[in-house]
C-alpha cells in the first residue's frame, strides 16, 4: 500500500485541526508528508486514548506502529511518535 521504505517513514503527527477532528500525518525522515487520514470523533468523547488508537489503525494501513509511551506532546494540540514497521519487535 505504501509507496516509501521501511526507513523512510519516521514519525507520525496528530494534530486536532478543528473541534472533532484530528488530522493523522506519516512523515518521512526527510520531513515530507507520505500519508494523510482524518479521525472525526463526537466532542464530548475527546480523549488521548480514542486519537492514539485511531492512529494506530491508520498507521497499521501502512504497515507500522508506534508505542504508546513514546507519544510526545508537540504543542498543545499536536503529538508525534516514532514508528516501527508492523514485524519489527
Amino acid at each position: 500500500m505504501a509507496d516509501f521504505t521501511d526507513s523512510q517513514a519516521a514519525v507520525v503527527r496528530i494534530e486536532r485541526a478543528e473541534a472533532g477532528r484530528w488530522d493523522l500525518s506519516v512523515i518521512s525522515d526527510a520531513g515530507v508528508a507520505m500519508g494523510h487520514g482524518v479521525y472525526l470523533f463526537d466532542a464530548a468523547h475527546d480523549d488521548a486514548e480514542d486519537e492514539q488508537a485511531a492512529a494506530a489503525d491508520f498507521v497499521e494501513q501502512y504497515g507500522y506502529r508506534f508505542d504508546r509511551e513514546a507519544v510526545v506532546a508537540d504543542g498543545p494540540d499536536a503529538y508525534w511518535a516514532p514508528l516501527f514497521a508492523v514485524d519489527a519487535r
